[in-house]
């Protein structure tokens, strides 16, 4: 099966202060490269090209699991995906909260997922393919570790509710 995922359909419903974006980005990719790898999945995500960056043919970057399109000139990704689905929607998962977009996809055949089914499918293969754990050695970590730990936490959240 191929995931065609709508990019900043995900990258917004996963990141919720996006500023700066493409250092953000940037990190959401490789986090879900890492992903998308470690499942074995074929997945495609499909990004809006901005218009100064625009070329006439979408430009695209192959991860190692993950292919990372942006839009051609003149054409949302939203047009775009279903531009490749029109040519191939066999076998293909469109993800998208978009309801006008997968009711389109769903019209030329392919399979549609919301993006919070797709995050789900995700963290169930992910616990799936994590050893049991009763296989597993207990690990503790220390009290002095656990409190350290949660200052962190405390800190980052202060910042975050601050910015």
């Amino acid at each position: 099966m191929r995931y065609l995922i709508d990019g900043y359909n995900l990258f917004f419903k996963i990141q919720q202060n996006v500023l700066p974006l493409q250092k953000k980005r940037a990190h959401f990719l490789e986090d879900l490269d890492h992903e998308i790898a470690a499942l074995n999945m074929q997945a495609t995500l499909v990004f809006d090209s901005h218009q100064t960056q625009a070329e006439i043919f979408p430009s695209s970057k192959k991860m190692e699991a993950l292919e990372v399109v942006f839009s051609p000139e003149n054409l949302s990704a939203d047009l775009y995906i279903l531009e490749l689905l029109s040519w191939d929607s066999h076998q293909t998962m469109l993800v998208s909260s978009d309801r006008e977009l997968t009711i389109k996809a769903t019209h030329l055949g392919a399979k549609t997922q919301s993006i919070e089914e797709f995050i789900a499918l995700i963290l169930r293969r992910r616990a799936k393919s994590t050893p049991n754990a009763q296989n597993k050695a207990e690990l503790r970590e220390s009290d002095a570790h656990l409190k350290r730990l949660l200052k962190i936490f405390e800190k980052k959240l202060l910042e975050d509710e601050n910015a």
